[in-house]
């Protein structure tokens, strides 16, 4: 049974009053005798009219007494005599009747004929809270715990809604959560790296003003931080300061980027992790491991340790690159010690390899064979976009380094040494599989820190500052055999695989890139040779273009769709990605296309933008102005409309 509600009523007044006016104001030209009339007329039924609507709740309680007189006199009884709000509904969720507690306490006095019972529950259907058993509602500030219980009464299905207060309880679960220990890992990044003119006076002083900067953050918090070494720093706060910190984006990030000494930026950044535990020591032992996952991702941001993973805030300044080679010396003996021990060595890149993934795999390749130890590349030649690099090396008589995975299967025993090259994800090797089967295994990449690397590595080689593997893997060379001959060949497909990273050397190359790049040239390296490399055929220029004059620009971002299928997608996607970045104003570009059912998507930067946290937000990765996703499932409309709101969200957060 339904009725009228008390906004229907005056809707209807209002429309009749209106046009009952106007009518009168008509009849008042031709007749004003019978316009007096029926004035009169109207101010009646003005005023019955308006008494109807203001008692409009006082006749929906009568109905609700009315209508509770259908019910079976055991559930009056019963119903009423209950010490907290009940409700009953019919079938679609509308109130029937209630009880005084109800009125008072729920609907505060203020119900009308339609109300529905979502109206009372935080927007929750009644059949969503049947189907729950209990539905948690928060209502004129208190919490209430709904029940709901079916039943039929007069040949009618109703269902009575109780609510149960249990505020106190609530508040007290909410205090105890607010009140878990977090604590916070803090870094200085960069400063040494960035300022290497500064006197020990002046540096001292620096970090004194960055220290003071953090006593004065901390405290906004209510939180206390102490220092545990030179340039990290441990805070102890609770989880509503947490909150609080993470809706204000951890500010101090962006005070110590910006910070100044004698008018000019210093350069500095800090990384920062953030983890709670059942107590303080576990902690401060989870958030040495968001710290890790901070300064692997290339510093300057804050990973917060969740239940799920990692949430990441910042890391919109590019890698720090450490000039300090200690750590390469250090790697590079532990490598050779791992090969030389080892039965045979499998090199692996990444899915659809590179030039800088198959350029790394030659060069440890070359390592090994330093030492006499038997050694393969195992890649897949028809899912590459290195076959020029591939064809090169079986032109050059190096094609016996190329195996495919039943042969690396074959060759995989309980020696063998297996290293991963250009990715950490395991997810992403070329071969998954071939890497779960060997025992030892070592993995070079530059590529920023994932929530899902792989931690069973014996060697972990991880540096974002770096410009690609290939840089890494000269690095390494030059220690891990003193006595190592790097023919041309070999230092080609290094070169290439750095040159391709850094786009010639314009993204991502530092000192020591160029350090690497004269090393390679010292060995023979033909540049010439190597540009050879990036060769494309007419066809694949043709579709490139195609793509690039199909880009649209949104906020100050190229995005593009492919609406062709080719054998060479990737590359033209890719290439085109790359062409993009040439375009006055544009700071990022994205190209689209379709390939194995799913929409795939190239994304590329000149470090303004860190698309690595674009495509994360859509369940890829990369580096900072490299990376790549794959959407499943979705079409290319569905596709751009993620992509549009994945970059908003971005600059809304790193605005």
């Amino acid at each position: 049974m339904k009725f009228k509600g008390f906004w229907y009523d005056s809707l209807m007044i209002c429309l009749t009053a209106g046009i009952a006016a106007v009518f009168i104001a008509m009849t008042a030209f031709v007749e004003p005798r019978l316009a007096v009339a029926e004035g009169i007329a109207f101010l009646i039924v003005c005023v019955i009219a308006v008494y109807r609507a203001l008692s409009a709740k006082n006749r929906y309680k009568r109905f609700i007494i009315k209508t509770s007189k259908k019910l079976d006199f055991t559930d009056q009884k019963v119903l009423s005599t209950f010490p907290f709000p009940v409700a009953v509904c019919d079938e679609k969720g509308y109130i029937t009747w209630c009880s005084n507690r109800f009125l008072n306490e729920i609907s505060l006095g203020d119900i009308t004929q339609t109300d529905n019972i979502v109206k009372f529950t935080n927007g929750i259907k009644l059949d969503v809270i049947v189907q729950s058993g209990e539905t948690s509602v928060l209502l004129n500030d208190r919490y209430y715990t709904v029940y709901p219980i079916k039943y039929i009464s007069g040949g009618k299905n109703y269902c009575a809604v109780y609510y149960f207060d249990n505020t106190t309880l609530k508040k007290t679960e909410l205090e105890y959560i607010n009140s878990r220990p977090y604590a916070v890992l803090i870094e200085l990044d960069n400063l040494d790296e960035s300022r290497s003119e500064l006197r020990d006076s002046e540096r001292t002083e620096i970090k004194s003003q960055i220290e003071a900067m953090l006593d004065d953050w901390t405290e906004k918090y209510d939180s206390v931080i102490k220092k545990i070494g030179d340039d990290r720093y441990l805070s102890v706060t609770e989880r509503k300061n947490i909150n609080l910190m993470i809706e204000d984006r951890f500010s101090v990030l962006e005070a110590v980027r910006n910070f100044e000494y004698k008018g000019k930026k210093i350069g500095a950044t800090l990384s920062i992790g953030v983890a709670a535990g059942d107590n303080i020591k576990k902690s401060e032992r989870n958030s040495r491991k968001s710290l890790e996952m901070a300064l692997g991702r290339g510093g300057d941001q804050v990973a917060i340790k969740t239940k799920d993973g990692y949430d990441y805030i910042g890391g919109v300044s590019k890698s720090a690159e450490k000039r300090n080679k200690v750590k390469s010396r250090v790697i590079g003996s532990a490598l050779a010690e791992l090969i030389k021990s080892a039965s045979n060595v499998i090199v692996m890149g990444h899915a659809y390899t590179d030039l800088d993934a198959i350029g790394a795999a030659v060069g440890v390749a070359c390592a090994a064979q330093s030492f006499d130890i038997p050694v393969c590349i195992a890649t897949d030649k028809k899912k590459t976009l290195a076959s020029s690099l591939i064809d090169k090396l079986e032109k050059e008589g190096m094609g016996s380094l190329i195996v495919g995975q039943e042969t690396a299967n074959e060759l995989l025993g309980k020696k063998t040494l297996l290293v991963l090259v250009d990715t950490h994800i395991e997810g992403f090797a070329e071969f998954p599989k071939l890497y779960e089967k060997a025992e030892t295994r070592v993995i070079i990449d530059h590529h920023r820190r994932a929530v899902t690397d792989i931690e069973n590595a014996v060697i972990f080689h991880h540096d974002p500052g770096a410009s690609s593997a290939c840089e890494m893997v000269t690095e390494l060379l030059q220690y891990i055999n003193p006595d190592i001959s790097i023919t041309k060949t070999v230092a080609e497909a290094l070169l290439a695989g750095i040159m391709l990273d850094t786009k010639d050397f314009v993204v991502g190359a530092g000192v020591r890139t160029f350090e690497a790049a004269a090393f390679l040239k010292d060995k023979n390296a033909d540049t010439v040779s190597v540009k050879k490399l990036f060769a494309t055929s007419m066809e694949v220029n043709k579709l490139r273009t195609k793509v690039i004059s199909a880009a649209e620009s949104f906020m100050g971002c190229a995005v593009s769709a492919a609406d062709f299928q080719s054998p060479d997608i990737r590359i033209i996607s890719a290439q085109a990605a790359d062409e993009l970045l040439k375009v006055s104003g544009i700071k990022a570009s994205f190209v689209m296309f379709e390939n194995g059912g799913a929409i795939n998507i190239s994304a590329r930067s000149l470090g303004e933008v860190n698309v690595q946290l674009i495509m994360e937000a859509l369940g890829g990765g990369g580096h900072q102005n490299m990376a790549a996703c794959q959407l499943k499932g979705c079409t290319m409309i569905t596709a751009k409309e993620k992509l549009n709101g994945a970059i908003k969200e971005f600059f809304e957060k790193n605005s």
